[in-house]
């Protein structure tokens, strides 16, 4: 018998940087990557340090060949590691039928930690990559040139892993990867962590010279124990990870100018309604059938939606979803939803002391959540008929136990009801529609 084999599709990385195509860090970073990937390399002609997301808009710029060890192909731009990322992608997928499956940009001479990031062409790359929904890394070390090799290392020993970090989380979110510069073996291990915030760690500002002009120089700043920020571990010995997103809108600051952080007579939360979650319960076409219900009653009535969603149960329901664009969306591991910082954020935003708990499942997810809104001073209504779990007996002893922590248990009918009595006729009578359907 012949035996068949097959062939291993190697990933197509695009390598950039910011401190141009002949800089030692980039050259090293292909020659690791080539060992398990396809590399394509575009890169600055010149020095693009500082340049931040800068793209050449008013002149041409000109692509030429270059020879790279361990790349397929190779060219030089003279424009800014933005541009780079932006014609590579477009010339690749146009000229040579390749789809990038990673950007990496790097690895650069110095740290790209806290503020650095605003600034720095390194992460630009890796953003602009982002931003063409390509999973993309920034690597970094700390120190200037002349750095001897083992201070590289480490990083190119976590290739792998960080890309496998990658591929766990959202291809709009960038990871930027900062080294400390020390050899190899006096690495500590590697840290995720925030990205620190504007005036910890380093401040830029001009500085007057004796000529009378002035230039950019940056030096420490506050640096605090708490270990949180990626400078902190930095200084430490690890190499920090932070993710860092490309989004350019603040979910808090939308619902707050969209008018949600008025007065509202309640919060909705429904926990888990997701595709996943018929599968575990006894009622699931009556469940589903009330979630519907509720989420087109409360979004007529105009009132906050969040919704709680699993990641191991699938998309929201499209019977849920259609009815509710409007509503927030968190992500929770834990079963206590309230391990979410996002559902901190969003309930903190909405004027309200009462909430209407439903969905699934009955004796862990909501049994876990409903303390948290209690020990915040919220009244907590619980709607009987709009949550289930696989478990009967569970169900209704969760129920009890929900009543006796101090929740009100009601119904859909009830609670939907009694909210749209305060509404304007035409609101009223189109709840009373949607609750008879």
């Amino acid at each position: 018998m012949n035996k068949q084999v097959k062939e291993v599709m190697m990933p197509k990385v695009l390598v950039t940087n910011d401190d141009g195509i002949d800089a030692h860090g980039l050259r090293i970073l292909v020659d690791a990557l080539s060992k398990h990937a396809d590399v394509y390399v575009v890169a600055p002609a010149d020095q693009q340090s500082g340049k931040s997301h800068s793209i050449t808009f008013l002149r041409e710029v000109t692509p030429q060949e270059r020879d790279v060890k361990g790349a397929v192909a190779a060219w030089v731009l003279d424009g800014t590691p933005a541009d780079c990322v932006m014609w590579a992608i477009d010339y690749l997928r146009d000229e040579e039928g390749v789809e990038p499956d990673f950007v990496i940009s790097g690895i650069n001479l110095g740290f790209n930690t806290g503020l650095a990031a605003y600034y720095s062409g390194t992460v630009a790359g890796a953003r602009e990559g982002a931003i063409n929904g390509i999973r993309s890394i920034a690597l970094s070390v700390g120190g200037q040139d002349g750095m001897s090799a083992e201070h590289f290392d480490y990083l190119i020993g976590l290739l792998p892993q960080l890309m496998e970090m990658s591929m766990q989380i959202d291809p709009g979110i960038i990871l930027s990867v900062n080294a400390p510069d020390v050899p190899s073996w006096d690495i500590k291990g590697v840290r995720v962590a925030e990205t620190a915030p504007r005036g910890y760690g380093i401040r830029f500002f001009f500085e007057k010279k004796k000529n009378g002009n002035y230039q950019m120089t940056g030096e420490a700043d506050y640096l605090d124990d708490n270990m949180r920020y990626d400078i902190d571990w930095c200084a430490a010995s690890y190499v920090a990870v932070s993710p860092i997103p490309t989004t350019l809108s603040d979910p808090v600051a939308l619902m707050r100018l969209k008018g949600l952080a008025r007065a509202a007579d309640c919060l909705t939360l429904i926990i888990d309604p997701q595709e996943k979650m018929p599968v575990h319960l006894k009622n699931a076409d009556r469940l589903t059938g009330n979630l519907e219900k509720l989420t087109r009653a409360v979004s007529r009535m105009d009132l906050p939606i969040i919704l709680a969603e699993s990641y191991d149960m699938g998309d929201i329901l499209p019977q849920i979803k259609k009815y509710a664009s409007e509503a927030e969306t968190v992500r929770h591991i834990h079963p206590d939803v309230w391990t979410s910082p996002d559902l901190e954020k969003f309930a903190g935003a909405i004027d309200c002391r009462k909430v209407l708990i439903a969905g699934a499942a009955t004796n862990v997810e909501l049994l876990q959540t409903v303390p948290g809104f209690l020990r915040r001073g919220y009244e907590v209504v619980v709607l009987k008929d709009c949550c289930d779990s696989a478990d009967t007996d569970g169900h209704d002893l969760s129920i009890k136990m929900m009543e006796d922590m101090g929740c009100r248990i009601s119904t859909l009918e009830t609670e939907v009801m009694m909210l749209a009595g305060s509404c304007p006729k035409q609101v009223l009578n189109s709840v009373k529609n949607l609750l008879r359907t």
